[in-house]
């Protein structure tokens, strides 16, 4: 059997799920799917269905854990930030170990980065092949590299998420909830994220049974210094599981909100046929699931006047809600399955243990070039 090692940072509760949903498929591939991370979130609700060990990030641990697996196939998943990716990525290419650069291709949090993305692209020249949130990204890669992209489009695991028979009054009574329509916030709150206009629009909206519900970690925001009203419930994180909870808070919501990164959020809200308002700006790749005017709205950065007219509209008309409900889950579900995925992943391996570089001391040695991904054949 082959033996893939994902090296990654923190691996939160939604990755645990997508993780065992890749392991299953691997092993019916014929793989092995091994995950080493320097952290696992403390209260992560999810069975591990995979090989996995927590190891601070030290390179001589790292490199005889590897020793040890003796991994066809390495994928990295850090940021360059963690200092320790770079003797890692040159001793893996003198070891002739075929790695992959799976994430966003560059930073996308900053504005004009300029001489920010040099370090980016030395990776993608490093690597031997390029795992990419969604083709959109490609972009982003300098054209001698793009050989080596593969798309999986960024997904959680949907075959995860239970039915839930409550009906929305009845989760409403549960949870305390008070309003006849309901806004949903879901996502841990980085600044970029942006939750204080969503709650700078409810300190402003005054419309009888309409509400905002918040969940998630709140980091450093203080959310009592900034709702003024009663019209915004902060309910904190919230994990089972099974993932009943949360699942009955979105099935319970009209309205998904989230002014700033969109993020995975986004994909969960679309599978329960919640439209989304949100801004433009620093979004990131799963934006581009989201149609403007076919399944919520993408107002001016910044605007909250613009956020609050969008929010009421789909709040008020029913009819316009519900034709954005139906597109939302059909797209969601065509263009963002967890099996989509782990297929841009298994092509990724599986091209690159076929194709395994002469063993050299030349640290930027590379393979034959790649066939690319069916996804990302079509590049600008």
């Amino acid at each position: 059997m082959k033996k893939v090692l994902l090296v990654s940072n923190k691996v939160f509760h939604y990755r645990v799920s997508n993780y065992n949903y890749f392991a299953a498929r691997f092993r019916e591939e014929g793989w092995e799917f091994c995950v080493r991370a320097n952290e696992l979130q403390k209260n992560n609700p999810y069975p591990l269905g995979f090989d996995f060990k927590e190891m601070p990030f030290r390179f001589a641990d790292y490199k005889k854990e590897i020793e040890r697996l003796q991994p066809d196939v390495v994928i990295v998943f850090l940021h360059l930030k963690d200092r320790f990716i770079w003797p890692l990525l040159h001793w893996l290419k003198i070891k002739g170990i075929p790695v992959v650069y799976w994430n966003k291709g560059i930073n996308l949090e900053v504005r004009n980065p300029g001489l920010r993305n040099l370090p980016f692209y030395y990776v993608h020249l490093l690597c031997d092949g390029i795992i990419l949130y969604s083709n959109h990204e490609i972009r982003d890669i300098r054209p001698k590299n793009r050989h080596k992209v593969w798309v999986a489009n960024n997904t959680v695991n949907f075959t995860a998420f239970p039915e839930i028979q409550a009906t929305r009054e009845e989760i409403k009574a549960e949870f305390g909830i008070p309003f006849e329509k309901v806004v949903l916030f879901v996502g841990r709150m980085r600044r970029v994220k942006k939750v204080e206009h969503l709650i700078e629009v409810f300190n402003q909206i005054d419309e009888p049974g309409c509400g905002c519900v918040i969940v998630g970690d709140q980091m450093d925001y203080d959310l009592k210094a900034l709702i003024r009203r009663d019209n915004v419930r902060y309910l904190g994180e919230i994990f089972d599981s099974d993932n009943t909870q949360i699942s009955k808070l979105f099935k319970m919501a009209d309205l998904f909100v989230i002014p700033g990164d969109v993020g995975l959020g986004m994909n969960q809200a679309f599978y329960w046929g919640l439209p989304v308002v949100t801004e433009d700006g620093l979004q990131p790749p799963e934006i581009h699931y989201l149609k403007n005017g076919r399944s919520g709205f993408i107002v001016p950065e910044n605007d909250v006047a613009a956020l609050r007219e969008k929010t009421l509209l789909l709040l008020k008309d029913n009819v316009l809600r519900g034709e954005f409900s139906r597109n939302a889950r059909e797209d969601i579900l065509q263009e963002a399955s967890i099996e989509t995925m782990f297929l841009g992943f298994i092509e990724c391996v599986s091209t690159l243990s076929q194709n395994k570089p002469v063993r050299c001391g030349s640290v930027v040695s590379s393979l034959q070039p790649v066939k690319p991904s069916p996804k990302s054949a079509n590049l600008p």
